[in-house]
């Protein structure tokens, strides 16, 4: 992963920050949402006018987010089969929020 150590992201995103990335000519956010009153970490693919969740696992309202939702989202084999941990040599983080 370029432009941050996966031991980073995971502190990051477990205290409710954003990550964007980039991964063959798509960018991608890492992010927790409420949606209908729940809670989720979720993966957007945000290729214009076509944008969609291509990961999601719930989360609690409060406090940070565990380890084992981040795991569970970056697990998902979401990219063409393959999971963020897969192509993690691949991904280029662009913006923390």
């Amino acid at each position: 992963m370029n432009g941050i150590e996966m031991n980073e992201l995971y502190e990051l995103v477990s205290h409710c920050h954003e990550a964007e990335f980039e991964y063959d000519g798509t960018t991608y956010v890492l992010q927790p949402e409420v949606n209908e009153g729940n809670a989720y970490l979720v993966i957007w693919d945000c290729t214009p006018d076509a944008a969609k969740c291509i990961a999601k696992c719930e989360i609690a309202m409060n406090g940070d987010i565990p380890q084992d939702a981040i795991d569970a989202v970056l697990s998902e084999k979401c990219f063409d089969g393959k999971s963020f941990f897969e192509i993690q040599q691949d991904i280029t983080v662009t913006v923390i929020h």
